[in-house]
């Protein structure tokens, strides 16, 4: 696991050289967020965002720019996959329906990371700035 980290570390990297050296389209992430009567789930990935707006619906893809793709890596290089599933979530609102249940996932050549799930709106501060960019490159395309 040490080895798939340190080689996903170097997918993240701000320079051309080490992004030769990883399968950049063996990368995607993929963010949910629902409560009763919504639904959203982006999926992200080199060539296509697409977004399901409600469960049962046709993904409405579009394709992903090679400037919303370096976004999305340089939000991805600081986090720790390996850690997901044990970051905490900051508040507890969905508990009570005071806000909807997100969940992100990332996956690399067949094996996902996913975190705990978390309220929409509020993920831990490991994974924010991740969030942010998906949220935003997905209300961009539609």
């Amino acid at each position: 696991m040490k080895y798939l980290f340190i080689l996903l570390s170097f997918a993240f990297v701000d320079n051309r050289c080490s992004e030769s050296k990883i399968d950049q389209e063996a990368i995607s992430v993929e963010y949910t967020t629902q409560s009763r009567g919504r639904y959203k789930n982006i999926k992200i990935n080199k060539k296509t965002i697409s977004i399901i707006d409600k469960k049962g619906n046709t993904p409405l893809s579009k394709t992903c720019s090679e400037a919303h793709w370096n976004i999305l890596l340089k939000a991805l290089k600081p986090i720790n996959v390996e850690n997901m599933p044990n970051l905490k979530a900051p508040s507890e609102d969905r508990f009570f329906d005071g806000a909807a249940i997100a969940r992100l996932k990332i996956i690399y050549d067949g094996t996902t990371y996913e975190t705990q799930p978390f309220d929409h709106g509020n993920p831990s501060k490991e994974i924010k700035e991740l969030v942010k960019e998906i949220l935003s490159i997905s209300e961009n395309i539609e």
